[in-house]
């Protein structure tokens, strides 16, 4: 399959640089990058959620509101 892309002109150069080192076409030096990015990415496992600790409290408290919450935390600062 054929394509056009748009490369930087110094990536461009460092890519022809490096496939002349190498004795490869610049074909063949995209497609061995293309398979390294790709292998790379299927290799890195998927990131897990953080899992919070659940608290359990000897008797049930009762719900606070958003405001109770940010009094107690402006109260805290306070105390520092």
């Amino acid at each position: 399959m054929k394509t056009t892309i748009e490369i930087p002109e110094p990536l461009f150069r460092q890519a022809k640089v490096r496939a002349a080192l190498e004795g490869l076409s610049l074909r063949d030096l995209f497609l061995r990058g293309l398979q390294i990015s790709l292998q790379t990415a299927s290799a890195v496992p998927a990131r897990q959620r953080a899992k919070f600790p659940l608290i359990h409290v000897a008797q049930a408290a009762p719900p606070l509101t958003d405001e109770q919450v940010y009094a107690a935390l402006n109260a805290d600062e306070g105390l520092r």
